[in-house]
């Protein structure tokens, strides 16, 4: 009987979040020793300069790469349960570049902003995010069963088509000026984390992981194709919309602040099967720290590399992704199934 190593890999998670986060909240254009560090940890001063970095600065964007990194990781698992393909995520499939693409159009008015409040931007980003993937289910629909390779080609050709949207309006905004916050949302960044705008995003989040979270047993059990799962009572269709809606929100819950951090929700879900079962009630869970940590850790790279512009950190997930990707392409075209 193989060995239940989920206590394991969740200590050995949360001391590697810890070892980021001491790395992070130091590493910067103004590096710290650690008496600096702690006495700014342990005793905030609004007038030092190490206290106001961490505390407003550093630590919510700590926080926002875990948050981010941990939802995209349960986005794009349910995505590749949605189409049992591994090589689905809300990158390839089209959905975070609808969520970007879908923000970018009502900030240059080409969609109302009758939302006054924070919120009408993550709304925009949940409908561009929902039209993409519904547009990718729908080339898709006529079989019964389809490829799944037939839903990821759907999913790139989606993604190319709001990204060539995207390259459109950041044209049309380098004609007036206003191109700087357009490319915000083309690379994804972490910069805009504070406090003020990450608790609005986390409450939506977690309102969005509570849902995904109730349904955990039921999401599995599509992995059986939709003949098996229909014989032993399952909706599948009302099933496989909700899924798809969840993705959908969970991803435009971070392209509204984060832009279209890609490929996480494609590395993470591979190794967490490696760790643990589908089926195991600590799956999502681990999928939500693998994330994060994952995240995290790109975020620290992004920031450290070309001292002190650093680099967008959708570079960094690319640079990691585009190679995992590739070498999932050539494992998934000896087998069938997911």
């Amino acid at each position: 009987m193989k060995k239940d190593n989920t206590s394991y890999y969740f200590f050995l998670l949360c001391i590697l979040i810890l070892a980021i986060f001491l790395f992070s909240a130091r590493s910067g254009t103004v590096p710290m020793n650690w008496q600096e560090f702690f006495s700014a940890i342990f005793h905030p001063n609004p007038e030092n300069l190490a206290s106001t970095l961490i505390w407003n600065v550093r630590m919510p964007r700590f926080f926002l790469a875990l948050l981010a990194g941990g939802v995209l990781a349960i986005a794009g698992q349910g995505m590749q349960i949605l189409v049992r393909n591994p090589l689905a995520d809300p990158y390839t499939m089209g959905t975070a570049s609808g969520a970007s693409l879908g923000i970018n159009l009502a900030m240059t008015g080409w969609l109302p902003g009758f939302m006054v409040s924070f919120y009408w931007v993550p709304f925009w980003g949940f409908v561009g995010a929902l039209g993409s993937s519904f547009l990718v289910l729908a080339f898709v629909s006529g079989r019964r069963n389809p490829d799944n390779g037939r839903f990821l080609l759907v999913g790139v050709a989606v993604s190319m088509l709001a990204n060539s949207m995207l390259s459109l309006l950041t044209f049309v905004a380098a004609r007036q000026n206003e191109v700087r916050h357009l490319l915000f949302w083309t690379f994804g960044n972490l910069d805009k984390a504070t406090w003020a705008s990450l608790f609005p995003i986390g409450a939506l989040s977690i309102l969005g992981l509570a849902t995904f979270f109730a349904g955990r047993n039921a999401w599995p059990l599509l992995l059986l194709g939709d003949d098996k799962a229909e014989s032993i009572g399952l909706r599948v269709f009302t099933l496989k919309r909700w899924l798809l809606v969840l993705c959908a929100f969970l991803t435009a819950c971070v392209v509204s602040i984060a832009g279209p951090v890609g490929f996480v929700g494609l590395v993470v879900p591979y190794w967490t099967r490696k760790m643990v079962h589908v089926t195991s009630k600590a799956f999502l869970p681990l999928t939500f720290l693998v994330g994060s940590a994952f995240l995290a850790a790109c975020d620290l790279l992004s920031r450290i590399i070309f001292l002190p512009y650093g680099l967008p950190i959708g570079l960094v997930t690319s640079l990691v992704g585009v190679p995992f990707f590739l070498y999932l392409l050539r494992e998934t075209s000896r087998k069938e199934s997911f």
